[in-house]
């Protein structure tokens, strides 16, 4: 009886994946020491809001989880990016086959998440370094450069996702097997290792739900999406 050689294991990340990783973990370290540094010198009570004249007219009492506020933010994205790019990047294995086209599809995907989140924990450093300014001032706004910075981000998010999907190109089109659609779109096959894999007409690319980690990644978008923005956005507005 032959045994049983299929492992799971995670498919390699690339270099730029490891370097925009530990770009990411510096830059939240660099912004909680910069808040901590910057702390004694913040007022006993904050200005949380301005009336149109930029003076405050609302205040909260200085504290750790307040000044401390945009590195929060910052490891959420970190953590919540750093789960959906480890959830892509495994795979049931039964092959050492790094070119095998759903494994170039992941660690590319992979990647954009990686270099997307870096791209916005950096921006949450300049928001720091605006919030302390404004907190040490007491006056309205975060500053020209906020403004830039947002639609730099967005512009750099929108060219990582364009350069991703350059890369992946088109999948090569699969033998059709009834059994394995559900409702004529969806992929499910447990014994396809493989968590990317084309789409029936091979147009584009799709999950195997025969996959736990498929619905997994799902759960993990669906809190990104509709979650995460509602508690950011309460925390910002807190401040």
């Amino acid at each position: 009886m032959m045994a049983d050689r299929s492992r799971v294991r995670m498919v390699r990340p690339t270099l730029l994946t490891w370097f925009s990783v530990l770009a990411t973990l510096g830059v939240v370290a660099g912004t909680v020491a910069f808040l901590l540094r910057s702390y004694p010198t913040l007022p006993d009570l904050l200005p949380v809001r301005f009336n149109s004249r930029s003076r405050p007219i609302g205040w909260q009492y200085k504290t750790y989880a307040r000044a401390l506020m945009p590195a929060v933010v910052q490891t959420a994205l970190a953590v919540i990016l750093g789960s959906v790019g480890g959830l892509i990047l495994s795979r049931s294995h039964d092959t050492d086959d790094e070119d095998a086209p759903d494994m170039v599809a992941a660690s590319t995907t992979a990647e954009a998440i990686a270099l997307v989140g870096f791209v916005w924990v950096a921006f949450q450093a300049y928001a720091a370094a605006a919030l302390v300014q404004m907190w040490q001032s007491s006056r309205a706004g975060l500053g020209d450069g906020y403004a830039w910075l947002t639609g730099a981000g967005i512009l750099l998010s929108l060219a990582i996702g364009y350069r991703a999907h350059r890369r992946l190109g088109r999948p090569a089109p699969r033998e059709f097997v009834s059994e394995h659609w559900r409702f004529g779109q969806l992929y499910k096959n447990s014994s396809d290792p493989a968590l990317f894999v084309p789409t029936r007409d091979g147009s584009r690319w799709t999950l195997n739900f025969g996959r736990p980690v498929a619905a997994a990644l799902l759960g993990v978008v669906l809190l990104v999406g509709v979650v995460a923005p509602t508690v950011i956005l309460g925390l910002l507005l807190r401040l």
